[in-house]
């Protein structure tokens, strides 16, 4: 018998229809994966069944109780668990202190004042963060966590409740390859003692097809292929409107992918093409020392990779270069100009640009109202040439799936759709140097696809690129040298292709 039962189920939202009639049942001990494209109405389904959004049409059944119509906290006390695309955990907490709310809760002892909340079950607490790899950071507050271990705390606070259902929305988001794994097969092995459903939607085809029993396919909202992993490869129109052409994910594609090339690693130049010169460079939040003496370049034309597991320092590094982290000491010259004490503002004027990983668009204006936002003038290079210079016109045709949706408010797009439009604004101001802060999280393989191109065309016309990268494989086809962080301290200064060989940097600071 079927533990979930979804049957011809539709969302609309005004004229758009985000799910339309979708059917498919889900096995107690079964993992189900469910992926598609950038909009293509995955958390919207996953919205609808938990209770977030209530369907228009069609019934969502739990062991034979229909769901739509009750309220998320009635479903959860049903046995259904959640986790986010974004996590979002109580910041000022602490990771245990999280998690014991999450045990309050399932208890029903959140308003309880006969005891201390952080007495709470607190081996139980500590059990569950071991089981997701988290005990040794169970003290820390969260809001000081890489996000790859709030994903990971996440799943803790899911695991809580004890759910014999647990939809999970991108649950290996912001995760080096062997922690994507490691947190899967904790998921297969919850499945098989437990005898819990599972429903996930990914955009990491190695996690998708090393462990889904089956797989279901969206597509503007509809289902449009249902099998196992390896019919779905095969699929001729999975591949068509989410594949690709397998380039950016060879390993899991099973086989080669596309033409897509490498790129050619730039020669070394002289001292006049260095755009960005730092050095010496530490970096504070309040009294936590985070990055240590860093001393690293781009030049103009090249694409440099700033590797690391969770926590080693690759976003600090970012926000840290564009002045959004007051607590920094170092030197620090971009195009000339020493920016070391800059405000952010002044740093974007000069012509760099930062891609942040949490996106940070404006939620209530339009695509184009939010590109609009990012515009500055047309620039050009010391010798007078001139940068390319872009449009909402270029970006549409570089992210069709922004030109679809000009005028739509960006807080009803996927997460996928924001991550483009967060990289479209920032080309709006044209910039010489892009800090690309995890480009490839969170969107489809087609899209990956076009964010290489986009990086590849950026790096032929002269513009440089720093960006911070887990996907080893995309890093791979787009950089030309790489530095690898550990703990706030660069452990690897070299080209990408020597990286891609060296075992031991790879083993020791990559989790590969």
């Amino acid at each position: 018998m079927s533990l979930l039962d979804v049957s011809a189920v539709g969302k609309s939202f005004g004229a758009v229809k985000a799910n339309e009639d979708i059917s498919f049942s889900l096995q107690p001990g079964e993992l189900l994966a469910l992926i598609g494209p950038n909009g293509a109405g995955k958390s919207t389904l996953f919205n609808s069944i938990n209770g977030q959004l209530r369907a228009d049409t069609g019934s969502i059944t739990l062991a034979g109780c229909e769901l739509i119509g009750l309220r998320p906290r009635e479903i959860w006390k049903l046995g259904v668990g959640r986790t986010f695309q974004v996590a979002e955990p109580f910041s000022s907490m602490t990771a245990i202190e999280n998690v014991q709310t999450a045990l309050l809760s399932h208890d029903r002892k959140l308003s309880s004042i006969w005891s201390r909340a952080t007495d709470h079950r607190r081996d139980e607490a500590m059990a569950l963060l071991k089981q997701v790899g988290m005990d040794g950071q169970a003290d820390r507050p969260c809001s000081v966590l890489a996000y790859g271990d709030v994903k990971r705390l996440e799943l803790a606070l899911a695991l809580a409740h004890r759910p014999r259902l647990l939809l999970m929305d991108e649950p290996t988001a912001g995760m080096a390859p062997r922690e994507r794994h490691d947190i899967m097969a904790l998921t297969r092995e919850l499945v098989v003692s437990k005898d819990v459903a599972v429903l996930f939607t990914e955009h990491s085809m190695d996690v998708v097809f090393s462990y889904a029993d089956r797989i279901i396919v969206l597509a503007r909202g509809r289902l449009i292929a249902e099998g196992t992993p390896v019919s779905i490869r095969d699929n001729p129109e999975v591949q068509k409107v989410y594949f690709g052409s397998g380039a950016t994910f060879e390993k899991a594609w099973g086989k080669k992918g596309g033409d897509m090339k490498l790129t050619d690693a730039t020669e070394p130049s002289g001292a006049d093409d260095i755009l960005l010169d730092v050095r010496s460079f530490s970096v504070w939040y309040g009294a936590a020392h985070i990055l240590f003496d860093l001393d690293l370049e781009v030049r103009r034309g090249e694409v440099v990779a700033l590797m690391g597991r969770n926590g080693a320092g690759k976003s600090t590094t970012l926000m840290a270069l564009m002045g959004l982290i007051a607590s920094r000491r170092g030197w620090i010259k971009f195009m000339g100009n020493d920016i070391s004490a800059c405000e952010p503002y002044e740093i974007a004027s000069l012509g760099l640009g930062f891609v942040p990983e949490d996106r940070r668009i404006f939620t209530d204006l339009t695509v184009v109202e939010n590109l609009d936002i990012g515009r500055q003038p047309e620039r050009q290079w010391p010798d007078g040439t001139r940068l390319p210079t872009w449009t909402p016109e270029t970006l549409f045709k570089l992210f069709p799936n922004l030109g679809e949706m000009p005028n739509r408010s960006a807080g009803r797009m996927s997460g996928g759709e924001q991550q483009m439009l967060t990289v479209a604004r920032t080309l709006m101001g044209n910039p010489y140097l892009l800090l690309l802060d995890e480009p490839s999280e969170g969107v489809a393989p087609l899209i990956v696809e076009q964010m290489v191109r986009m990086i590849l065309e950026l790096k032929s016309q002269g513009v440089s690129i720093l960006l911070s990268e887990q996907n080893m494989h995309f890093a791979e086809l787009v950089a030309d040298r790489a530095y690898v962080l550990e703990k706030g301290h660069i452990r690897y200064n070299g080209s990408m292709s020597e990286l891609m060989t060296n075992e031991g940097v790879r083993s020791a600071y990559l989790s590969i």
